[in-house]
């Protein structure tokens, strides 16, 4: 071969061995005398370019980032595979699993944001460690007894050894087989079945009706060696998977799977999911983290094995629909619960005492509001708001029950309307607690505002002129446009100084209607002449978290002119005549009293001096 190099047209790429590069010989122009052994090279050069762009074009489409796989831009997979890397959906990308069947390691992630989307078409997606244990729901009368099946065509001695899951014991439990019981105890234990071949449910009660746990299984003949299964693998009834799923799908834009299974992960969704003739194995349940999350449930679609007494989890207005040919897992796994965590009641005022009756599993609930006026129902503890009943539940009457729970307001008491005042507790009495993260309880309270606050005359004219010395007859015009009575008080300050006004009374009050305007009337009086106006203000309850959230403010009068009257002869004449007079008697009756005093002294002088 290396003799001929040299004779090789140099616009041929041509592979090297020994770890060579890729490289041209020298540039030579023949295009005239190109042979067909030249046109083949070219075709193959040509082949090797197009190949090359193809894995240029492929890296833009899915990068590595880490230790996770990036896909921006639209991607199909087919064929058998395995997966070890987080997945990323981003930026408008698309992953489609096409003809698929794919194995996922522990604890990966495959992730698509809210612009982006999964697609499954005739395709499986597996865990490689799902979920394996099984968990009863706590019942000890026959229908809803946890069971597991064994079974083995042996026509040996047969038992059936169980494990319970780590953590757990097998104390105080009753195995019920046939018209037999075994009482359970330690670690590992058997339930003798006689001689096979053996096809028997067994069942199971734990210590005051306690669920029972089982990790793993093993059905065996006598001198059989004895060989463990995952309990999950065996036929059970009214039992839950237990354990961790293997790997997560969690999807903020949208997921879409047609005639495809999913084994052994939890999917979560914020975006939208979309399961047509879809096989649900050991997924259950799928959990709805949004209001405005939605699962459209089409076709053949079947749940099976879920790990919780419910299929689907959603949030309180997550969108849910459940096809007329959709299976669930049965039993008495449900279909769907609504769950709504961290619920609030909030009030305009502290300490408001409440009493909540017809929650799922609490036959009254009872709290009272904290200094900001809030109060977590149950804590803000997650709870059961609505459940779709299994199709195998015979005991409920509707198929779907939904929380309809009334709030009764209790104690609401302010400084406007105490017990002496005959307002009722405000808050409206009862109502109906919806399912919306924070409740307002903003019914049954008053709305204060100012109409006016002015002077007038006895005629009820506004006046703009006063004397100093005289009061001011003051009427301040309050309305109450909101749902409750209020027994309220104003206070005043001159704007002049700043300082508390002379009104009487001090506190001018009234008891304002809803819908209603009342007048309250008063006097201001100042000392001093000048221009001056008056300030009022409603007391607002100390009970109220914010000052004005029952209304109130402060309001100020047109400005009056205070004045001091002045003389005219005509005016003053008669009183100045009349206070002369009166000082002209007074003093003429001293100079009388003084002159006849002196005459009585001389005349009794004169008599002593007389012999």
């Amino acid at each position: 071969m290396q003799e001929n190099q040299e004779d090789e047209p140099s616009h041929i790429i041509r592979y090297c061995s020994n770890n060579e590069m890729f490289r041209p010989k020298r540039v030579m122009f023949m295009f005239l005398i190109l042979n067909r052994e030249n046109m083949r090279k070219m075709k193959v050069g040509l082949l090797i370019t197009i190949l090359l762009l193809s894995v240029s074009v492929f890296s833009t489409n899915a990068s590595a980032e880490g230790d996770d796989i990036i896909i921006e831009s639209d991607m199909t997979w087919s064929g058998d595979m395995s997966l070890s890397q987080n997945v990323r959906v981003l930026n408008g990308g698309s992953l489609s699993l096409v003809d698929s069947d794919m194995i996922v390691s522990n604890n990966v992630q495959i992730f698509v944001d809210s612009s982006s989307s999964l697609i499954l078409i005739d395709s499986d997606i597996s865990s490689d460690s799902p979920p394996s244990g099984l968990a009863g729901f706590g019942y000890c009368d026959e229908s809803n007894m946890s069971a597991v099946r064994a079974t083995t065509a042996s026509e040996k001695n047969v038992r059936m050894y169980i494990r319970p899951i780590q953590g757990f014991s097998l104390d105080g439990a009753t195995a019920h087989f046939g018209n037999e019981t075994k009482e359970l105890s330690g670690d590992e234990d058997f339930v003798p079945l006689g001689i096979g071949p053996v096809d028997v449910w067994v069942g199971l009660t734990g210590p005051l009706c306690h669920p029972v746990s089982l990790s793993e299984i093993s059905v065996e003949s006598n001198g059989q060696e004895r060989i463990w299964r995952s309990a999950a693998d065996f036929h059970h009834r009214n039992m839950m998977v237990y354990g961790d799923t293997g790997f997560t799908i969690e999807i903020n834009g949208h997921m879409e799977s047609i005639r495809s299974s999913i084994f052994g992960g939890t999917i979560s969704a914020s975006g939208t999911l979309t399961m047509n003739d879809t096989v649900l194995d050991r997924v259950g349940p799928i959990i709805l983290e949004e209001d405005d999350s939605e699962i459209i449930l089409e076709g053949n679609t079947e749940f099976t094995n879920s790990t919780d007494d419910h299929d689907i989890r959603a949030r309180s207005f997550s969108t849910i629909r459940w096809g007329d040919g959709v299976i669930g897992s049965g039993g008495l796994t449900d279909k769907w619960e609504r769950r709504l965590a961290g619920q609030s009641l909030s009030f305009d005022a502290m300490y408001v005492s409440y009493e909540i009756t017809g929650m799922h599993r609490f036959p009254s609930y009872s709290n009272f509001s904290n200094e900001l006026g809030v109060s977590f129902i149950d804590g803000g503890r997650e709870r059961v708001v609505e459940i779709s009943w299994s199709d195998d539940n015979s005991w409920e009457a509707e198929r779907v029950w939904s929380e309809q729970a009334i709030v009764t307001i209790t104690d609401y008491r302010t400084a406007w309307n105490p017990e002496e005042s005959g307002i009722g507790d405000y808050g409206g009495g009862q109502f109906l607690l919806g399912w919306e993260d924070q409740v307002v309880v903003n019914s049954g309270i008053p709305s204060i505002g100012w109409v006016s606050l002015g002077a007038v005359d006895d005629s009820g004219n506004t006046i703009e002129n006063i004397s100093v010395g005289n009061s001011a007859n003051m009427v301040a015009v309050i309305e109450n446009t909101g749902s409750a009575s209020a027994s309220l008080a104003i206070n005043c300050e001159d704007v002049s100084t700043g300082s508390t006004a002379q009104i009487s009374p001090s506190f001018p009050n009234a008891l304002v209607s809803p819908g209603e305007q009342v007048s309250i009337p008063f006097s201001w009086r100042v000392t001093v002449e000048g221009i001056d106006s008056l300030s009022c203000r409603i007391l607002t309850p100390t009970q109220l978290v914010e000052e004005l959230s029952f209304g109130g403010g402060q309001f100020s009068s047109s400005s009056i002119d205070w004045t001091v009257a002045e003389d005219d002869g005509s005016s003053t004449m008669v009183p100045a005549i009349l206070a002369l007079l009166v000082a002209a008697g007074i003093g003429g009756y001293l100079l009388l009293s003084i002159y006849t005093k002196n005459e009585e002294e001389l005349e009794e002088e004169d008599y002593q001096r007389t012999p």
